[in-house]
């Protein structure tokens, strides 16, 4: 599956990155006259924005590891239901809490989630 969003607001060329045309997709690109922009990592980022950095989700939850969590999450259109647990992990669509009665983990899909509560000790 190809997608053609391009994360860095620039035009796309073609889906494939070994083919891509810089100079076509940003004028921002060093040139032989321009060599100062050879410093700046961000213009050469691809895809989507991490989702480590601060202001986003992931980055959030996983500042909280290690603490107890009751997500609430929607199903469908008129679904709701919550977990509670121990956040032990978090991915860039998922966080996973430890059932602290049952010992079982619970993968969560960060997409369905509306509101994350976290036990402040």
């Amino acid at each position: 599956m190809t997608s053609n969003i391009n994360w860095t607001a620039n035009k796309m060329v073609e889906s494939s990155p070994s083919r891509l045309d810089f100079q076509s997709i940003s004028p921002a690109i060093p040139t032989q006259q321009n060599n100062s922009v050879i410093n700046n990592p961000l213009l050469f980022q691809e895809g989507p924005p991490s989702s480590t950095e601060k202001g986003y989700i992931p980055y959030y939850l996983a500042s909280n590891i290690g603490k107890n969590v009751r997500a609430e999450f929607i199903l469908g259109s008129n679904q709701y239901t919550d977990r509670t647990g121990k956040l032990i992990e978090v991915g860039i669509n998922y966080f996973v809490l430890e059932d602290v009665n049952s010992r079982t983990h619970v993968m969560c899909d960060l997409y369905s989630v509306k509101f994350v509560t976290i036990l402040q000790i």
